[in-house]
């Protein structure tokens, strides 16, 4: 269990469209007191999201306390850790214990990854929403609950239903109101404002200025950054502790991307590439619907974009031809390009 101040400042650094729209939700919602689940995948920042939350409302004043489930797997420990014991209430207990239920009154309760909760406080949690009261272990008396409850998770918690590993009418009571946190990879140039923000934070900490080469900077633009915003941070921070100079070259991080493996996003635009050139599908379909969609970032869309314009020779004409596209469809391809900036740079409009 976590405490954070009453007035600890939040920052979340990012301009995207997409997250944007997911902090207006936030500032709506925040003068509410109903459950908030939020989702995403490992490293978006569900934590920073779910303390924004407390900020921007009317608990501010009062803590808030975090708990991460799979800390606590075994159910007297959990059901503890929520809402406190008495001594003596199951082996181990010793002395009385708070939960963070008490603690947490007339604030905020944020249980990260809950869909590693186990049942059996699934169904006390369940019956703390229903009713506004909880028990402590090995106690007689009820307790009203004055909190607002954020839970977050990397999972599928309609899969964990299906699986009967999570309570139905637990997910419907979490999910009042619903944030989707996106990947770094969907959030357009948000990375360059973060690395900027932790070079700025390094170098307020440690006195010294740095910053990324030119290199380092195209080799990070074609990554998808699958460990999302904490994977960025600890690679900025070993690029800063690492570089001999006030520049931060490819070497002195490129261990962490090999690390990190084979990139999902990358698949994918190899995949659509594949397909547009062989005719398996098509670029209104594959391309235009999922940026429309958000399934798509601008980013990813200028990457396929880039690619296939090296594989034309610079000419946009030459790519509708590559992707099978009709040449009658040019004007309405390059009104999309120009609408939405999915233009790459470095390359210009000209004929075959």
């Amino acid at each position: 269990m976590r405490r954070w101040g009453a007035n600890q400042a939040i920052e979340i650094v990012g301009r995207s469209s997409r997250l944007v729209e997911i902090l207006g939700k936030a500032r709506k919602i925040a003068a509410y007191d109903d459950p908030v689940l939020i989702t995403g995948e490992s490293g978006t920042g569900k934590e920073s999201l779910a303390a924004a939350l407390h900020v921007l409302g009317r608990r501010r004043e009062r803590p808030f306390v975090s708990v991460n489930c799979p800390q606590y797997q075994e159910g007297n420990l959990t059901v503890s850790e929520l809402f406190g014991h008495r001594k003596g209430s199951f082996t181990g207990a010793v002395s009385d214990r708070k939960g963070c239920f008490e603690t947490a009154q007339g604030g905020v309760v944020f249980l990260d990854e809950i869909g590693d909760l186990n049942m059996s406080a699934q169904v006390m949690l369940l019956r703390t929403l229903a009713n506004g009261e909880f028990q402590p272990l090995g106690s007689d008396t009820v307790r009203k609950a004055d909190v607002r409850i954020v839970a977050a998770t990397n999972r599928a918690l309609n899969q964990l239903v299906f699986e009967q590993h999570f309570r139905n009418d637990l997910l419907f009571r979490l999910r009042h109101f619903l944030l989707e946190l996106p990947p770094l990879r969907h959030r357009e140039d948000d990375w360059l404002l973060l690395i900027d923000y932790c070079l700025d934070r390094l170098h307020h900490r440690h006195g010294v200025a740095k910053h990324f080469s030119p290199n380092a900077l195209r080799l990070l633009e074609s990554y998808p950054w699958p460990g999302n915003v904490r994977e960025l941070i600890g690679i900025v921070t070993t690029g800063y502790a690492l570089a001999d100079g006030a520049i931060i070259q490819p070497r002195d991080f490129a261990d962490r991307i090999e690390l990190s493996g084979s990139a999902p996003a990358e698949t994918d635009l190899d995949r659509i590439g594949r397909k547009l050139q062989s005719q398996s599908g098509d670029f209104w379909t594959l391309v235009h619907q999922p940026f429309l969609d958000r399934d798509l970032s601008r980013r990813e869309v200028r990457r396929l974009v880039a690619r296939g314009l090296r594989d034309a020779r610079g000419s946009y004409r030459r790519l509708l031809d590559l992707w099978r596209l009709p040449a009658t469809e040019y004007k309405r391809f390059m009104g999309f390009l120009r609408h939405h900036r999915l233009q790459p740079d470095g390359f210009r409009d000209r004929e075959p």
